[in-house]
């Protein structure tokens, strides 16, 4: 693949890696580009140990975080093309508010991502009390939709099946029957509105899973959706395009033949 568009770096609470050592590691790999796409999390729940924040900041810090970035896209300029994203933690009473924020900054591109729901973050347990993952995972899917729905500025759902990788036993007793409606309507509104979806490979290496899983791509696929971006989700430069390769081949299986690469939030497509 030419471009990993979902990477974080110091600007994000979890990650240390300097801006400039992951785009030496995507031309050391030989992309035509990469986003960097830090979070921006408002209202994140608080859980130990980390207790990590997931912001960039206030506007300030904002500029800052993309003042540095237009720096390093001129100094590497006849290397990589360097893009400017970030990713949004959607939350339904945020609608106003990342609205607000997704238009004030000249981003290439914005992920939307669902990592909290009923209050807490999807890797706090006590999410799960005293529901079956069954009916945890629809909860999530439900109040993803209603992100998805409420907040339109940004252009592809990141990992949209993130539930799976904390709700225990979610990934073995997983089909699509299950939650068909649930998904069924998340595509379907991303489709009829333009956006698209993300295939966040951070997993596949581990387990030789993508986020969404194949299932859901190729659901996607059979409801007409078109719009993909591959994202290795790297906090460091070794994760950087991870697998990339094994799931350009996943994709194609189910029915998708590009792959697209966001610029000033316009989308324009490869060839996988």
């Amino acid at each position: 693949m030419i471009s990993d568009m979902h990477v974080h770096t110091v600007w994000s609470s979890d990650a240390k890696t300097p801006v400039k050592d992951q785009i030496e590691k995507a031309v050391q790999l030989g992309m035509e580009s990469i986003c960097i796409t830090d979070h921006q999390d408002y209202d994140q729940p608080v859980f130990p140990p980390d207790n990590y924040s997931f912001l960039i900041g206030d506007t300030d810090e904002t500029e800052s975080y993309i003042g540095e970035i237009l720096k390093l896209k001129k100094e590497y300029a006849e290397k990589i093309e360097v893009l400017v994203g970030v990713e949004l933690g959607l939350q339904p009473h945020l609608a106003e508010k990342l609205d607000t924020y997704a238009k004030a900054f000249s981003f290439d591109f914005v992920i939307g991502s669902t990592h909290n729901f009923r209050g807490r973050g999807a890797d706090d347990l006590r999410t799960y009390e005293g529901k079956s993952t069954e009916e945890i995972c629809k909860l999530y899917f439900q109040e993803e939709y209603e992100n998805i729905r409420k907040i339109p500025d940004f252009d592809v759902a990141g990992h949209m099946d993130f539930i799976f990788r904390y709700a225990p036993g979610a990934i073995e007793t997983f089909s699509y029957g299950k939650y068909a409606d649930e998904l069924d309507a998340i595509l379907k509104e991303l489709i009829e509105s333009g956006r698209g979806i993300e295939v966040n490979t951070s997993r596949m290496q581990r387990l030789g899973l993508t986020n969404p899983k194949e299932e859901i791509i190729r659901r996607y696929a059979e409801l007409g959706g078109e719009i993909i971006t591959f994202g290795s989700d790297a906090h460091t430069p070794d994760c950087l395009g991870s697998c990339f390769r094994e799931t350009g081949e996943l994709v194609k299986a189910c029915g998708l033949e590009y792959f697209a690469v966001y610029r000033r939030r316009t989308p324009s497509f490869y060839r996988i």
